[in-house]
């Protein structure tokens, strides 16, 4: 693309109400063994790579450049683990600044913060950690304020994805296959656990969810119940499973919520156990 077309580009981008802007300036991106780095200490750090391209109005006047995050002090803050952190080196900061230091030779990020007594600490953002006093002792250097977080875009491998796949299909291979026989030898079981008529209808929403039964069959499941367990204290009913199917319940048992459906508390939790007990019935466990 010629310098008349980018130009005409970013024209039309800017009428259409965007901010486009020229990866023109190179950024160099460092790494080291604990949190952040600073170019200028290049003995203990190890270069990632080519350099990160930005828009020139997004750097500094100052040195400027990007180190990955390490570890989870700064969570709270959302900086992350594996995220870029551009810092420039300044030679002020104010409280509440996260900065980029070396204590006794470690690095680290911090927010500066000094207390009514005028003491300078380091303070993570993440309640697992304590803050850092600077002491006389101590050699605590500021190597630069972070300006802007950059979010690396998560990835999964393709071979833990695939890896995960075939385990499913192996599970799914050695799934015996659900018969007439299974089903009611399921609904025998299942039958021990039900107290209240309506709870056949987390047996329905399973068989269902697994194309045994059509979803709002219930005279059919119904007759099936009175088949297998005759002469159960409690058996289902068309009307009593219709006024259940509500909410929540009118879908799969996986997206089942207690804040959706037409049952709270206990009873809720009674529904979720008859259900996922059915599903291990059926899968012959």
């Amino acid at each position: 693309m010629i310098d008349e077309e980018l130009k005409e580009l970013f024209r039309e981008l800017e009428v259409q109400g965007w901010n486009p802007q020229l990866c023109d300036t190179p950024v160099p991106v460092y790494e080291t063994p604990v949190h952040c780095g600073d170019p200028s200490e290049l003995g203990n750090m190890v270069r990632e790579g080519d350099e990160e391209w930005m828009p020139r109005k997004w750097t500094s006047l100052g040195e400027t450049f990007l180190t990955t995050v390490f570890g989870d002090s700064m969570k709270d803050a959302d900086i992350l683990e594996g995220d870029l952190v551009k810092v420039e080196r300044v030679s002020s900061y104010n409280d509440g600044d996260i900065l980029l230091v070396s204590v006794d030779g470690e690095y680290a990020l911090k927010a500066y913060c000094r207390d009514e007594n005028g003491t300078p600490w380091l303070v993570p953002q993440n309640k697992a950690y304590n803050s850092i006093q600077f002491h006389d002792n101590q050699e605590v250097i500021v190597r630069g304020v972070v300006r802007e977080v950059v979010k690396r875009t998560p990835r999964i491998s393709y071979r833990s994805c695939i890896s995960a796949i075939n385990k499913t299909k192996a599970k799914m291979a050695e799934r015996r296959e659900i018969t007439p026989d299974v089903v009611t030898a399921a609904l025998q079981q299942i039958a021990l656990d039900i107290k209240l008529a309506r709870q056949w209808y987390a047996v329905f929403r399973v068989l269902v969810d697994e194309g045994v039964m059509k979803a709002k069959d219930y005279e059919s499941f119904c007759d099936m119940v009175r088949e297998a367990v005759p002469d159960h204290a409690t058996l289902p009913t068309s009307d009593g499973l219709q006024r259940i199917a509500v909410d929540s319940f009118a879908k799969p048992v996986a997206r089942w919520t207690p804040t959706d459906a037409p049952v709270q508390g206990k009873r809720y939790e009674d529904y979720l156990r008859i259900a996922h007990r059915m599903q291990e019935l059926l899968a012959g466990e």
